[in-house]
C-alpha cells in the first residue's frame, strides 16, 4: 500500500517517502503477465493484418466500468470482422507463505516472491507497535519489529501485529498488508501474507479524516506551500501535514503508508490524470489551479466512501 504490489513505478522509495507506489505498481507488474501482455500482443497483431480498422474509436475494456464501449461500425465492403479474441480475467494472486527461522534472537527468513522480488525479512520480539494504534479496542497478542530488504532498500522498517487466531498486519514502506495463519516453535515463525491488496481502513481511519477536515477548516490554516515537514508548532498546515497531524492526534503516531493515508492518496490520482505530480498530496496542494475547497473535497470524498 515508493513497491505495493508490484513493478517498479517511479521508484519513489524516499528517506521515508521514495517508494515504489502501491497500486501503480501491481498495474505495471499485471502488464507483465502473460494473461495480460499476450493477448494485447495478439490483438496488435489482428490490427496490423487488417482484422479491425484503425478509425474505430477506442473501446474501453469490458471490466473497466464506467466508461462507455463503442459500438462496432459496419464496414462498406462487407460484414463487420469477428471480434479479436479475449482473454479471462487473471485470478487473483494467492497469499505467500513467509518462513522465517531463528537466528541469533532474531526471526530471518523470506515470503518467496512478492513486490516484483524476493524481500529477506528480519523480525524481533518488540513491545509495542511504534507507528499508531490500527484499530480501537484491539490490542496485539504479539508484535515484531524490523527489516524488509528489498533493491532500493536495504533496511525498509517493518512491524507484524498479530491477533487472536494468528491474524493481523505488516505494515511496510509499500503498505500495509493483511497477514494470517501465523505460527510458532522453537525454530520457526511462519504465516500467510496477501501482497495483492493492501488492509482496508478501519474506523480510526475514518476520524483521521474526520480530524483532518477539521484542521484545514479556514484559508488561514491552509499551507499552500507543503514541503511535507509538518513541525508540531506549526499554525497552517499542507493536506500532507494534516493528515499526519490528524494521524499522531487519533493514533498517537504516524505511518506514511496507513490506509487512511492510501485512501486519499487514490482520490489525489484519480483526480489528477496527466498531471506531473512527483509527491501526490503535496503537489496537488501546491498546485497553483487548487483552492482549499478543493483539498477540502478530497477529504470529503474518502469519507464518503466510508459510508460516513
Amino acid at each position: 500500500m515508493t513497491p505495493s504490489v508490484t513493478a517498479k513505478r517511479g521508484q519513489r522509495f524516499s528517506s521515508p517517502e521514495r517508494r515504489w507506489e502501491g497500486r501503480a505498481i501491481r498495474a505495471v507488474s499485471r502488464l507483465r503477465s502473460p494473461a495480460v501482455f499476450l493477448p494485447a500482443l495478439l490483438a496488435a497483431g489482428l490490427v496490423s493484418a487488417g482484422w479491425t480498422k484503425l478509425e474505430t474509436p477506442v473501446m474501453a475494456p469490458g471490466s473497466d466500468p464506467g466508461k462507455a464501449q463503442a459500438a462496432p461500425q459496419a464496414s462498406a465492403a462487407g460484414p463487420a470482422p469477428a471480434p479479436a479474441p479475449t482473454s479471462a480475467p487473471a485470478p487473483a494472486s494467492a497469499p505467500s507463505t513467509c518462513e522465517l527461522h531463528a537466528l541469533a534472537g532474531k526471526w530471518v527468513g523470506s515470503c518467496g516472491r512478492i513486490l516484483d522480488e524476493t524481500p529477506a525479512l528480519t523480525l524481533a520480539p518488540a513491545a509495542a507497535i511504534t507507528s499508531g494504534v490500527w484499530q480501537r479496542g484491539a490490542k496485539p497478542e504479539a508484535v515484531w519489529a524490523g527489516t524488509m530488504t528489498v533493491e532500493e532498500a536495504p533496511n525498509a522498517q517493518i512491524e507484524l501485529e498479530v491477533y487472536a487466531g494468528g491474524s493481523g498486519v505488516l505494515r511496510t514502506v509499500f503498505g500495509w498488508f493483511a497477514v494470517s495463519g501465523l505460527t510458532r516453535s522453537d525454530q520457526a515463525l511462519r504465516f500467510e501474507l496477501d501482497a495483492s491488496r493492501e488492509v482496508a481502513p478501519s474506523e480510526l481511519d475514518r476520524e483521521i479524516l474526520v480530524r483532518a477536515a477539521a484542521i484545514l477548516s479556514s484559508e488561514s490554516a491552509w499551507n499552500r506551500a507543503d514541503n511535507r515537514k509538518c513541525p508540531p508548532a506549526a499554525t497552517s498546515w499542507s493536506l500532507y501535514c494534516a493528515m499526519e497531524r490528524a494521524t499522531i492526534e487519533v493514533t498517537g503516531a504516524f505511518h506514511h503508508r496507513r490506509p487512511a493515508m492510501e485512501l486519499v492518496r487514490q482520490i489525489v490520482d484519480e483526480r489528477s490524470t496527466g498531471r506531473p505530480y512527483h509527491h501526490r498530496l503535496m503537489d496537488y496542494n501546491n498546485d497553483p489551479t487548487m483552492r482549499l475547497a478543493d483539498v477540502r473535497s478530497i477529504i470529503a470524498d474518502a469519507l464518503s466512501r466510508l459510508g460516513h
